[in-house]
Formats: C-alpha cells, structure tokens, sequence
C-alpha cells in the first residue's frame, strides 16, 4: 500500500507540475506576441553611447584568442577552440542570452521586434522593396547569444555543391564540396530521413523534420512530382528536386548555437565570454600592422582587451564590414570620406549578396485544425505540433529555370502549411506600406492559407555596406541594390511562373489551391510577365541571408580575407563568418556559416599548437 500511495503521489504531483508549465508557456507567448507589436526597433546603438564617449579606458587584460561576436559562427569558434585547455579565449557578443520564447521556432517573427534583432532596414531602394514604407526593406540580424541562428526559420540548407567548387576555382585551397563537406557532417547529429553518408551521428548541433506534417505536404510532394521533379534529400547526393524540410531543433525545440555549443563550452575555465559589449574597434600597431586586440563598450564603460595572438571577427555581413572600416580595414576613398585613418587599402563592403525573395499568398479548400493555446503548447513540450515547425515550413524545393550548368538551382521554394498569422506582425515583418497590408490583412486570418516562398538563388545584383559616421553608435548604410540586373528579375519571373503551374496540377486542383492577386499590378490574365515583374519589384523582400561583404579569394584588390581567412595585409587578424563567402550559396545561409566555423577552426587550432 505505501509503494502505491507513493506512485499515486509522484503521478499527481507530475500532472501539476506539466499543469504550471503549460500556463507559464501560455503567458509567455501572450506578453512577448503582445510586446512584439509594440516594439520599436532602435535607430541607433544607442545602449553604448556612454560608454564610447567616455574618455576613461578601461584595461580587460589580455587573452590568446578574442572572438567578436557569439552568433552562428563565433559560437562554433569558441566551442572549438576552447578545446585546446591552454588556450585562453575571450567572447564578446552585443546582445544578451536567450530566452524560453525564443526557442519556439513558429514564433520567430515576433522576435524580429525585440531585442534580439538589431534593428537594421536598407537604405531607400531603387528596384526592389517598392511597396516597403520609403522603399526600404527590414534586415534582420541577430544580436543575442546564437545570434541568427537563434531568431530565424531553423531551416537546415547547406547549398549544392557547385557551390564550393566554385569558391575553389577563384582560387580559395580546400574549399572544394568534397572537402568541404566533412565540416557539414561534424556539426550534425541528423535525425532526417537523408542519403547514406551525407549526414553526421554525434555532433552537437541536431536535425530532425517538423512533426507532425498537414495534409497539403502531400499535395506540394505530389504536385511537385507532376512538374518531373524527383523526391530528394536536398542535402544529399543531389539537390534538384522536392523534399521534406529539414530544420536545426531537438525534440521540437530551437537548437541555436548558442544551446547546441556554446553552452557546454562555456563550462570551461578557459573561455569567458562578455554580453551586452559592443566591440567599437579593432587594436592594430601601424608599425607591424597586427591586430593587438580590441576596444569594447558595455555597462556605460569603456575597455580595452589584448589577443597574443589572434583577433577573430565573426559579426556577421553587416556588422563584420563595419567593424573593419571603423578600424581602417576598407575601400581607401570611402575611409577618407569618413575621416578614418586607413590601415589597408580592401574592398571590404564591397560585394554585399542577398537571396531576393517574394511571398505568395495561398488559399485553398483545405482548413487546418484549429488547435487551442493550451493543446498546442502541452505539444511543444512533448516534442511536435505547430510550435515547433521553423516558418511554419514543411516542403522545400529547389529547380533550375535556365540551362546554366556552372550553378546550382536557380530557384527555392518553401511550401508552409496554413496558420494563423497575425496579419499586424506580418506587416511588420515585412515593412508593407499600408496598400500592400491591406490586401493582405483579411486573408492572413483564415486557417485556409499559406504564406509560400519563392527565392531567387544566384542573383547577379550586387550591393554594398558603407559607414554613415566613423561612430560606432551609427548603424551602417546597407543597400543591397536586389534586382538592379535584368536577369534576376526574368529568373525570378519564371520561378514564380512555375509556382503558378504548380497550382495547375491535378494534386492542387483537388483542393482549390490559387494565388491572391496583387490589384495594383493590373490583371495577372493579360500581360503575365509584366504582372509578375510588377509583384516582384513590389512585395520582393530579403531572404535573410546576406553574405559576402568580407570575400574569400586571394587578390586582396578583390578579396578582404585569404582561404585561410586572415585579412590581407593584416597580421594576426582573421574574418570567420558569411562575409567571406565569395559567391552566394543555394539556399539558406546558417549551416554553410557553421561549416566555415568548423573548417576555420581546425586550420586555426593547427597553427596555435
């Protein structure tokens, strides 16, 4: 009888527990949802102004290894080389840690309107972006422990590999797909359904496929397999064709960088890492030039740290250029302009790739299940359910729309399943003019429609970051100048063409599936092609994913950094982050972030033993 009274005892004190954890789950969502709509996003890095200003600097000591900035990459750098116990090494990141709400992957839009994103939006542009408020597209980036990786869709792409192949031809040794591809395999601990041997067991970082999936998968699979698009694994042995999207969580939940490695990392003595601490300059003796450390701002106050012997910027493609020039790491004639001393003469800014993007709005017959707050967060804390799905993404699909055999796919698609979206945090999101939020405010509140995705991969527009002050409290310009090349808009044209005949199968027709139109582009039944350039140039958005403003390649007169990722002309200075890709990737850009993380630490940790 005690042995019963035991376990009845232990069961009912079990249901309360789950009870309290479901409302804590509850709430959380119900204030950070309701702060997101409210939130301002800052203008400046205004936090750090006291500190930058002070004339009082503060010594930090000194450190082998200081790593600028704890997102995707500086996370994976610090977990790696910490393992080397005689090496000291100091993370300094801007933002703060992360939070429960953040490790929802359905919720990450309401994160972009927090402090976990630093607030960036283009500048005016001029052929993208138009139905924007003042032209200007939002730019999410991360600035918290995990940085992007904790804020975006968790979708896990690593590209094609043409891709790296073509990063080894410019002439970057072991950048090639084949060897590339064992730094892809030792992050991972896969749990997908994925081809024999390209996938990692045992790495820190964890893959699975959201669960459960809704009926319309299946209508996007078959649909797709209608159009002669295989099923692949699109991590595997080919990438061409239609697939389940695979996402970075574990049991449902958000598996960032920060909680997949850096948290086990920072249990060591040999690693201190420093949040809320915006680096403002990087140390470099004139005489040598070599990086000697860094100057840093956090709570009101001024510091400056030594690196015996490297200094490692991973702040990513916006913050990582800005960093440099502020340093006098840039284009000569735009550092004069700004009044920086110049160190050395590189196209730092320069090159600036970005995935243009539109969303299509998708209705159909098929409804999903409305499921209450209450189940759909006693779901989440059992592993599955819409919490866990990462931009409510369940197909993916990636085709070409040229003949072009030197790149990967032109064009990827992203298939969501219907959901409640908050048609205000849509807007925002976005930045829509009132025009566009109109139109698609009302359809946003039914369960029978989907946000699809159409990227264009390999744009041939290019843009570019440059200082709007020598200050570090200004945000920096970032024009991505998407669709001023003619091509991008025609490729985009057709990967949108293709998305309409894919409504046109017999898998859609059986649920109705059709297009919102877009008014103020005309009839779409008229002049199609001019219809959709219209739609593109309109509701094109970014892809989140800028990389290349700090290339890898070895003439320093077109790269910043070489296939070891030192910087040109500067000692003991290297860059590890997106900006160093040299040309853009096919899809999404965070894992092949970390697997330039898990290369460039094994080529730094050969040459600090």
């Amino acid at each position: 009888m005690p042995l019963l009274l035991g376990a009845y005892f232990f069961l009912l004190l079990s249901l309360v527990s789950a009870s309290l954890t479901t409302e804590y789950y509850k709430q959380l969502i119900s204030q950070e949802s309701a702060k997101a709509l409210l939130y301002q996003l800052p203008k400046k890095n205004e936090e750090f102004r006291t500190g930058f200003e002070s004339n009082a600097i503060n010594d930090y000591g000194e450190y082998d290894v200081v790593i600028v900035g704890a997102g995707t990459a500086g996370c994976v750098l610090a977990t790696r080389l910490s393992e080397i116990a005689k090496i000291s090494i100091l993370l300094i990141e801007a933002g703060g840690e992360e939070n429960d709400f953040n490790q929802m992957t359905a919720l990450w839009p309401y994160n972009q309107f927090s402090e976990f994103n630093w607030g960036y939006y283009t500048t005016p542009q001029k052929h993208s972006c138009l139905g924007m408020y003042n032209s200007q597209c939002i730019i999410v980036r991360g600035k918290v422990i995990g940085g992007g990786s904790s804020i975006n869709g968790a979708m896990y792409v690593r590209g094609n590999c043409k891709d790296y192949d073509n990063w080894a031809a410019l002439g970057n040794r072991g950048w090639s797909c084949k060897e590339v591809l064992p730094y892809f395999k030792k992050s991972e601990n896969s749990q997908v359904e994925g081809d024999e041997g390209y996938h990692g067991i045992g790495g820190f970082w964890n893959i699975e496929h959201p669960q459960p999936l809704s009926a319309l998968y299946e209508h996007f699979v078959n649909a797709s397999l209608e159009t002669n698009l295989n099923f692949v694994d699109y991590n595997g042995r080919t990438q061409i064709g239609v697939g389940k999207v695979q996402t970075d969580i574990r049991r449902g939940r958000r598996q960032s960088f920060g909680m997949a490695f850096l948290n086990n990392a920072r249990k060591r003595s040999n690693l201190k890492v420093v949040t809320k601490a915006l680096v403002t300059k990087i140390t470099i003796d004139r005489r040598s030039k070599r990086a000697t450390g860094v100057e840093f701002v956090t709570r009101s106050q001024k510091f400056r740290v030594r690196a015996r012997k490297e200094v490692i910027v991973s702040a990513g493609a916006i913050n990582t250029p800005q960093l440099l020039m502020l340093s006098g790491i840039g284009p000569r004639n735009h550092l004069i302009d700004m009044k920086i001393p110049l160190v050395v003469d590189l196209p730092v800014g320069k090159n600036l790739i970005e995935h243009p993007g539109v969303n299509l709005i998708v209705r159909s017959n098929y409804t999903a299940p409305n499921i209450s707050m209450e189940e759909s967060v006693e779901q989440y804390l059992n592993g599955f359910g819409p919490l866990t799905k990462g931009a409510n993404a369940e197909g993916i699909s990636f085709f070409h729309t040229r003949n072009n055999s030197t790149e990967g796919p032109a064009i990827q698609i992203v298939m969501t399943s219907p959901s409640n979206i908050d048609p205000v945090i849509f807007q925002r999101t976005q930045n829509y003019n009132n025009t566009i939020a109109e139109l698609f405010s009302k359809q946003l509140q039914s369960q029978a429609v989907m946000a699809w995705y159409v990227l264009l991969l390999h744009e041939k527009s290019r843009g570019q970051i440059q200082l709007q002050s020598n200050s570090p409290i200004d945000f920096p310009n970032i024009d991505l100048n998407m669709l001023k090349e003619r091509e991008d808009v025609d490729v985009l044209t057709e990967g949108m063409q293709y998305l309409l005949r894919l409504l046109q199968t017999e898998a859609f027709k059986k649920v109705n599936a059709t297009m919102l139109d877009a008014p103020m582009c005309g009839n779409r039944g008229k002049n199609l092609k001019q219809y959709l350039e219209c739609y593109i140039r309109n509701l094109g958005a970014t892809g989140y994913h800028p990389c290349g403003t700090a290339a890898m390649g070895p003439d320093p007169r077109k790269f910043v950094v070489d296939d070891k990722l030192r910087v040109h002309g500067v000692g003991n200075l290297r860059v590890v982050d997106a900006s160093v890709f040299p040309l853009g990737i096919s899809g999404n850009t965070n894992a092949p972030t970390a697997m330039v993380a898990e290369k460039g630490a094994d080529i730094i940790k050969s040459e600090l033993k």
